[in-house]
């Protein structure tokens, strides 16, 4: 009876929580340019080759933004691929009714889900996430 290792069904950080909360976003990009702009200098204009420069900063903030979720995206779908694989299979996890006394928990899967970026599978009609899988195995 096969045996895979749990840790491979382990859920990654999202991207957005892996980037510090100081980083300027899209909105405070462009509020910082408006600003700028409206308070310039009319005899002494900003340089085009600075406004160019700064330009250039926010088309790769929001590319780097654009990523950042497309990639977020591909790892819930990949998670839910990873669960899908579990469907008949036995399972052992760490199950919490009411979210403070953990028991372990025995059965087949029976359905897997996606609740707010996260994958979960059914056993015995509880949803579990992948994270708290300990052991699967071939149904017996």
């Amino acid at each position: 009876m096969p045996i895979l290792d749990p840790l491979i069904f382990g859920t990654p950080p999202k991207a957005a929580d892996a980037l510090p909360s100081q980083q300027m976003g899209k909105n405070d990009f462009l509020n910082l340019l408006m600003v700028q702009l409206r308070n310039q200098d009319p005899l002494n204009v900003q340089d085009d080759r600075e406004f160019i420069a700064q330009m250039a900063q926010f088309s790769s903030l929001e590319q780097t933004t654009n990523l950042a979720l497309a990639l977020e995206n591909l790892v819930g779908f990949q998670q839910l691929t990873q669960g899908s694989s579990l469907l008949g299979k036995e399972v052992e996890a760490l199950y919490t009714a009411d979210g403070e006394n953990a028991e372990v928990l025995q059965g087949v899967v029976t359905e897997t889900r996606m609740i707010s970026g996260e994958a979960f599978v059914v056993v015995d009609e509880k949803v579990i996430p992948m994270k708290n899988i300990t052991r699967v195995s071939e149904k017996k």
